[in-house]
This record gives C-alpha cells, sequence and structure tokens, in this order.
C-alpha cells in the first residue's frame, strides 16, 4: 500500500515542532557566547576593558570570544537533527496527547488471515472512521514556546545578567551607549577620558572676502561658497582625528599629539570630526556653487569709420567679482576666409577693481598691430575671482587701423604682414628691401631702409624687424604728410616712448622698489618725452600759421601729457606696470592726434580758443559787476549809519552802568525795550543827512544805471555764447530796477535790502555762467579739445614745480569758475564785501577794547539786576527774556 499523505495542518505543525527543538538544542550551546558578552557589557559600563591599554585590551576579548566562539561552534557543527520521533514526542508532549500521532496516523489496521471480504470492507469501514475520529482531534494540537532555560539555574543567570545591564546602563545615562562602544572596540573612548582641546574654523575663499567663521561643537547650520576653507587644529590627543563628510581635507601631525586638518568645501553636506569614537563636533553646511562670469557683447565690435580705435562693447556680471577681461581675437587671412588659430591675439581690457557687475565699451589703439584693418573673429572671455572663466560666442568684425597713402609705407606694412604669417622668410624680406633701397628716395628714407635690410640679412630677431618695419612706415606716412619736420619730431617722440616702455618693464621685473639712481633716470626721461611732446606741438602750430591761423600759443604746463608723466612715475615706483605702461600710450596719444591734426581741426581750436577767451572776459565782468555792487551797498551803509539821530553818546558812555536804567543798558547793547513806545524805538532820520548826502546818491543811482545795462549786456552775450538763458541775471537786472527806485526816494534802508537781494541774484548767476559754460565747452570739443587757453598754462602750482592738468583733462572742470587761474584770488584779510578782518585801526570791522569792555559791563550789570529778587517780577520777567539768547551763546 502507498503510505497515507500527511494533512496539511499536522505538516505545518510538524515543521514548526522541528524548529523549536532545533533551537532549543543550539541555545543549550549558543548561551555561553551570550552570557560572556552580558558579563562583558556589564564591565564595559564600570569602565574596566577600556581602562587597560588598547593592546591588553585588544588580546584579552580576542582570547576570551574567541575561545567561547569557537566551543560553541564546534558543538553546533556535531549537534545531530531532532528525528522524526523526536518531532512527534514533542507534538504529543506539548498537545496532551497519549499517543503519539504521527504513529497513529502511519498505522494500518492488522486483519487476521482467512476474512471474507465482506469483513475486509467492513473492518475498512471501521478503520476510516477511526482515522477520520484522529483526523478531527488534529485541531486541538498545539506546541508551547521553546524552552530556552528549562532549568532555574540558568533563569537566575540570565535574570541576574540582564538587571545587572539595565541598572548599570541607567547609572551611565546618555553615556551608556558610548560606554559599550569603547568596551567593545579597543581603541575608543568613553566618558571617563578628556576630550581633546578643539579649535576650528572657516576661512572665506579670496573670491569672497570675510571674518574667519569659528566653529563650535554645537554650531548652527551655515552657508558658504564654494571653495571655503575649514581648518581644526586638535591638542593632546591619544588617536589619529577622523573627518567624515564631503569635504577633501589632508591631516598633518605635530608635536606632542597635536594634529591639523585642513578640507576645501566644495559641496553641501553634513561633516563630522571624531577621536578614537568619540565625536568632538558635528556640522551642516550648505555650500552655493560659484558660477562662471556671465559675460556677452552688448553691441557691435570694431572700427567707426576711419576711426583707427578698435571699439569692445561687453557685459559681465559675476556674484563675487570679475577678476579680468580680455578679448581673444583670430585674423582671418584671405584667401581661407577662416580664423587662423595661429595667429591669435589676447588683449586685456581694463576693469575697475573687481565688479560683480558692469558694463562699458573699451576704445584700444589697435593700429600698431599687424593685422590692423584686416576682419577678426573675435570672443571675450571674463575670469572670476575664483579661477573660473567663461567666453562670449564669437563676432567678426574689422579691426582699426591708420590710413596710409604712401607707397612705401604701404610696402613696408605688407612685408610687415608676410613677415608675421610666415609667408616670407627674411632673407627674401632683405631681396625686397634692397629693391626698395633702389629706388629714388630721400637720404632720410633710404639710410633706414638700407640699415633694415642689412639687420634682416645678419638675423635680427622678427619681433625686432616687425617693429622697426612698423616705425619706418609711420616716419614716411608723416614725412610725405606732414614734412620733414614734423615727422622727425614725432619719430623722436615714438623713440622716447619706446626706451621708456623698455625701462618700465626692467623696473617690473624687480618686486623691490627701484634704486633712487634708476628713480632718477626714469625721471629725466619723461621730461625729455615732455620737451618733446612740446616741440612737436610747436611744430604743428607753426604748420598751422602757414595756412593763414592765428593761435596763441599754450603752455606746455596745461598740456595733459605733464599730469600722465607723474602717474607714469608714481605707478613705476609702486610697482604698477601695466598701469604705468598704459599711462605712457595716453601721454604720447595726444600727439598723434596734432600729428594727424587737419585744417577743420585747427579752425575748430582757434573757434574753442576764441569762445574760451569770451567766456574768461565774462566771468571777469561779471566780477567786476559783483564788486561794484557790493560798493554800493557799502556806500548805502555808511549813509544809514549816519543818518540816524544822534544822542547824548559823551555823557552815557562815560556814565556808571549801575547808576543807567534798563532801558538805558538795552540801548547801549543795541536792545530796544517792549515797553516803550514805537515813536520812541524807532530811530528818525537826520534831514540834514539827508541832504548832506544828496550827491552820493545820485553817483550811486548813475552808477547803478550803468550796472542794470551791463547786466543786460552780459545776457545777451551768455546766451550767444552758450545758446542758453540766464534767467539768475534777469532777475538780476529786474531788481536792479528797484534799487535805482529806493535811491530816487532816498530810501536807504530798503536800497540796503534791495542790493542785498541783487547780490543774491548775481551770485547765483556766476553759477548758472559757471555750468553753461562748461556744458558748452564739453560740447563744442572737437578732435583737439585736450588743448588748455592759453592763460590755464600757469598756475601758482607749476610755478612751484608740481605739473598741473589743464582744465580739459580735470574732472571737476565743470565745477565754479571761481577756481580758475585767470581770476584774482580772495585776499586773506578781507570778508566777501571786500572789508579788512584784521583787528587795525584802520579796519572797517575792528571794535575797540574799551567798547567791548563797556558792552560786557553792561551785560553782567544786567545780570545783576535780574538775579535781584526785590525788583518787580514784570521787570524781572522781561530781563530774562533778553538775556536768554546771550546766556545761551555763552
Amino acid at each position: 500500500m502507498k503510505p497515507t499523505p500527511l494533512p496539511p495542518r499536522f505538516a505545518h505543525i510538524q515543521r514548526q515542532a522541528y524548529r523549536r527543538l532545533r533551537l532549543e538544542q543550539c541555545w543549550h550551546h549558543a548561551r555561553w557566547p551570550l552570557l560572556l558578552a552580558g558579563l562583558w557589557g556589564c564591565a564595559a559600563l564600570l569602565h574596566l576593558p577600556q581602562s587597560l591599554p588598547d593592546s591588553l585590551h585588544l588580546l584579552l576579548e580576542v582570547s576570551s570570544f574567541g575561545s567561547v566562539l569557537f566551543l560553541a561552534a564546534r558543538r553546533l557543527h556535531r549537534l545531530p537533527r531532532p528525528s522524526a520521533a523526536q518531532v512527534d514526542q514533542r507534538i504529543a508532549s506539548d498537545s496532551g496527547l497519549a499517543f503519539p500521532p504521527l504513529a497513529a496516523l502511519t498505522d494500518r489496521p492488522a486483519l487476521p488471515e482467512g476474512l471474507s471480504e465482506e469483513d475486509i470492507r467492513r473492518e475498512g469501514q471501521l478503520w476510516t472512521i477511526h482515522r477520520q475520529r484522529l483526523l478531527d482531534s488534529f485541531d486541538s494540537l498545539r506546541l508551547r514556546l521553546p524552552r530556552l532555560f528549562p532549568h532555574w539555574a540558568g533563569r537566575l543567570t540570565t535574570t541576574l545578567v540582564v538587571l545587572c545591564l539595565f541598572v548599570l546602563g541607567g547609572l551611565a545615562g546618555p553615556q551608556a551607549g558610548l560606554r559599550l562602544k569603547a568596551g567593545f572596540i579597543p581603541g575608543m573612548d568613553d566618558d571617563a577620558a578628556p576630550l581633546p582641546a578643539m579649535q576650528a574654523w572657516i576661512d572665506q575663499p579670496a573670491y569672497s572676502p570675510g571674518p574667519p567663521i569659528f566653529l563650535t561643537a554645537h554650531s548652527p547650520a551655515l552657508s558658504l561658497p564654494e571653495g571655503a576653507r575649514l581648518h581644526a587644529v586638535l591638542d593632546a590627543t591619544s588617536g589619529r582625528p577622523a573627518l567624515h563628510g564631503t569635504v577633501e581635507h589632508s591631516q598633518t601631525s605635530r608635536e606632542k599629539g597635536s594634529w591639523q586638518i585642513e578640507g576645501t568645501l566644495r559641496k553641501s553636506g553634513t561633516i563630522s570630526l571624531s577621536v578614537r569614537g568619540r565625536r568632538l563636533g558635528r556640522w551642516q553646511l550648505h555650500v552655493s556653487a560659484d558660477t562662471p562670469p556671465d559675460i556677452q557683447w552688448t553691441a557691435k565690435a570694431g572700427a567707426i569709420s576711419q576711426d583707427w580705435y578698435t571699439s569692445f562693447p561687453w557685459s559681465v556680471s559675476q556674484p563675487h567679482g570679475v577678476a579680468s577681461l580680455e578679448a581673444r581675437l583670430h585674423p582671418i587671412i584671405p584667401p581661407a576666409h577662416t580664423p587662423d588659430p595661429a595667429h591669435g591675439l589676447t588683449i586685456p581690457l581694463p576693469l575697475e577693481k573687481q565688479p560683480t557687475k558692469a558694463t562699458g565699451t573699451t576704445r584700444l589703439d589697435l593700429s600698431d598691430s599687424p593685422f590692423a584693418g584686416l576682419e577678426v573673429a573675435g570672443q571675450l572671455c571674463a575670469r572670476s575671482s575664483s579661477g573660473k572663466e567663461r567666453c562670449s560666442k564669437l563676432q567678426t568684425f574689422r579691426l582699426g587701423h591708420r590710413s596710409f597713402h604712401d607707397p612705401l609705407s604701404r610696402a613696408l606694412l605688407d612685408l610687415r604682414l608676410a613677415l608675421v604669417l610666415k609667408r616670407t622668410t627674411e632673407a627674401q624680406a632683405a631681396h625686397l628691401l634692397a629693391l626698395l633701397t633702389d629706388l629714388p628716395l630721400p637720404a632720410d628714407l633710404s639710410l633706414p631702409l638700407a640699415l633694415l635690410q642689412q639687420q634682416a640679412t645678419t638675423g635680427l630677431p622678427l619681433q625686432a624687424l616687425t617693429e622697426q618695419l612698423w616705425f619706418t612706415a609711420l616716419y614716411a606716412e608723416d614725412r610725405s604728410q606732414s614734412g620733414q619736420a614734423i615727422a622727425a619730431s614725432m619719430l623722436h617722440v615714438r623713440a622716447l616712448q619706446n626706451g621708456i616702455r623698455l625701462h618700465l618693464l626692467a623696473l617690473g621685473q624687480h618686486p623691490a622698489p627701484p634704486p633712487p639712481a634708476e628713480q632718477q633716470a626714469l625721471h629725466d626721461e619723461l621730461e625729455s618725452l615732455k620737451t618733446a611732446l612740446d616741440g612737436h606741438m610747436a611744430f604743428v602750430f607753426q604748420k598751422a600759421s602757414q595756412s593763414g591761423l592765428v593761435m596763441p600759443m599754450p603752455g606746455g604746463r596745461g598740456m595733459p601729457w605733464i599730469r600722465l608723466a607723474g602717474q607714469v612715475q608714481s605707478d613705476a615706483l609702486a610697482g604698477r606696470t601695466e598701469q604705468a605702461l598704459e599711462h605712457l600710450r595716453n601721454m604720447v596719444e595726444p600727439a598723434e592726434q596734432l600729428r594727424q591734426a587737419t585744417l577743420p581741426d585747427m579752425q575748430s581750436l582757434a573757434a574753442s580758443m576764441q569762445a574760451q577767451a569770451e567766456a574768461r572776459t565774462q566771468r571777469l565782468a561779471l566780477r567786476d559787476l559783483i564788486r561794484q555792487e557790493t560798493d554800493l551797498l557799502n556806500h548805502a551803509q555808511k549813509r544809514l549809519a549816519s543818518e540816524r539821530p544822534k544822542t547824548d553818546d559823551q555823557d552815557t558812555q562815560h556814565k556808571d552802568v549801575s547808576q543807567m536804567s534798563t532801558a538805558e543798558l538795552l540801548s547801549q547793547l543795541g536792545m530796544v525795550s517792549a515797553s516803550t513806545d514805537s515813536s520812541s524805538t524807532t530811530s528818525q532820520l537826520d534831514q540834514e543827512a539827508v541832504l548832506l548826502h544828496a550827491d552820493e546818491r545820485q553817483k550811486d543811482h548813475a552808477t547803478q544805471y550803468a550796472l542794470r545795462l551791463l547786466a543786460g549786456t552780459l545776457n545777451h552775450r551768455g546766451e550767444t555764447l552758450t545758446k542758453k538763458k540766464m534767467s539768475n541775471l534777469l532777475k538780476a537786472e529786474k531788481d536792479m530796477g528797484a534799487v535805482l527806485k529806493s535811491l530816487a526816494n532816498r530810501q536807504d534802508e530798503e536800497s540796503v535790502k534791495n542790493i542785498q537781494t541783487v547780490l543774491n541774484d548775481l551770485s547765483q548767476s556766476r553759477h548758472e555762467m559757471s555750468r553753461n559754460q562748461s556744458a558748452s565747452s564739453q560740447e563744442s570739443k572737437g578732435h583737439l579739445g585736450f588743448i588748455p587757453p592759453p592763460s590755464a598754462s600757469s598756475s601758482p602750482d607749476e610755478q612751484n614745480g608740481t605739473p598741473s592738468a589743464s582744465p580739459d583733462d580735470d574732472p571737476n572742470s565743470g565745477q565754479d569758475e571761481d577756481t580758475h587761474d585767470d581770476e584774482e584770488k580772495q585776499p586773506e584779510n578781507q570778508d566777501p564785501l571786500g572789508r579788512k578782518l584784521d583787528d587795525s585801526p584802520d579796519s572797517d570791522a575792528h571794535i575797540p577794547d574799551h567798547e567791548r569792555n563797556r558792552a560786557h559791563d553792561i551785560e553782567r550789570e544786567l545780570q545783576r539786576r535780574a538775579s535781584d529778587r526785590t525788583r518787580p517780577q514784570s521787570e524781572l520777567d522781561y530781563l530774562n527774556r533778553l538775556l536768554a539768547p546771550l546766556r545761551q551763546s555763552h
């Protein structure tokens, strides 16, 4: 017969019983390592294992746990598996059955031999009923939990170990986990060991300067720029520190157990610092990525019309500042019509400091480049303060160039370009120069060509040869356009400029300040260059005079190269070579403009000088007008003072102040008592004095009438010169009518007020005239607008040997014209009205000592009376009210 399959429920219970029997077998041998771990944990909570040296701690732990684990693993490996009978017996015992269920299910009925089929069938039915009853009884089968501690000794031991762990852990508090970790892992410390001293801080990157941020063990979350530097110094530590997180770091061991950690922060995240398993600090950092600059063209680059300057319109921005900006150019050489990467130009564009956002148009003179006048493919490249770089899109434009009409100059420039592009060798260049030398040329041109031929034959460096070709081409062009004298003077200027440039480059290679001998040599070279520039300007003006233009020769002290020479020397002494070279180029740039000056340019310059002379005349006329009006004010005030009624001053001057009444004391101080009638406080005019000054008042009336006509003329000429009306001068002319009326009516008091109003109008007119003339001068500046007027060439500073800039180059030239050199200075011992301010007897503002002392005595007497409580209350109130301003002034 085939074996009867087991019911699913019984098979499940059978598997569970097998697992529990197997667990009980394994636990019997595995409980010893666990018991050892519990005992070791109790010892760790008592600081026993970690108090040992690390080597002894490791040896003891490895030997004890290793031996116990080895014995347990060996016994577990040899442990027999539970048999089916043991499983059946476990199910029967746990379910309380009197028979093994598996045996009852697998049992077969025992039938005697010789039974009939009917009996066999009947017995089979009985066995089926018996089996079904047995299966129904399996619903009550159950299994108890594994018996891990069958004996009381094991339960007691386990209870004591667990209780010790809980008690010791409760006593340890939050440090329980750290103690257990230090007890089981050698080389770690718990709370019993002192923490090492830590100093941690973060330095801001160079492109985002700021103070260092000092860190503590529980610093809040920080926001930092990319590239910030983390520094940590640990002292008195017995282990190697560990820095975890998103940081690139390096560790350096120092003396006496000290460590120094440095790292660069690139990404956001959490970093932690620990030593021997103990955390010293944990910090949440948000690092903002530094982006490259945003650089782009703002307009079409290139030269405009015939100008040899090349414009570079640009716009750049970066949150932390842009360190440098440059233009990278690649010439497009025919016939390829594609950019040539082998002959690139890198042109630095100036930036003010390190701006976060800037927009501008830089104009550079690239006419001395071999590729001047050619099409180039250019792009702008900007570098941030952190070193990140980005370039703009390519743009095709033409470089500015000088116009050369002389055939010899153009031939020399073509030869220079061929040498730079490697289309012509030095030998071929020498042959071409020999052919040019054979031409019928003047001696001042043939000799330089012969010298160039010899230098090309002897192997002169390519850069030096191209520079000589450039200077020779410039001289030939200047000679054909302006004559030999101007060409020679300009050649001399360029030679001096090149010598100073080489000198500056040599000084820039030494970081220390140059010695006094080098400083003196540079000063002498700059003085020679200034003299050469003055001479070149004289030649240009002489040529203009030959064309019929008569212009005054401006002094050299007002020219812009005077100021630039001082800046070149100061930059060289400070080690700023690039700035010194830039100022040197600007120093010679006016000479280039003078060299290219045409007859219309000189005519425009002559008209500008005439306008400046007219403006100066108007300023002087307005100044005289103010002075004359001030004299009228002095006359009116003098008449007004003499027309006051005379009092018995001789009696009151020598009268004792203690014997005066309060009204007399106030009269002596110039105060009018409020208790007196208006008829007694108002000074009456002396009719005799009025008649006495009639002639003087008539003269002032005539003078005021003339000044009114002058104001109208000034207004008309100023409007003609600047094309702008002068509202304040018109108002002054109107107010002068009121002055004429008051003078005619012999009202000197009204005249004083009206003249003061006119003076205020004239003062405003002075500033208005200065602004209008300055704006008109800026609009009328032509090609030679840098040349100052002749009168601006001599200033007090220049007489003392200090160079000064021309008014046109001065950024404050649009300010008040009171600062102009051609106007007289206000005397130091006079006020704005022209009166003396010293203490001499003839001074208008002189106060005798005895008068000053008497006023002081009167003031003290009034104060004494105000403090006298026996006086009437009304008088005391009046005195206190009058003396309050005097007390505040003290």
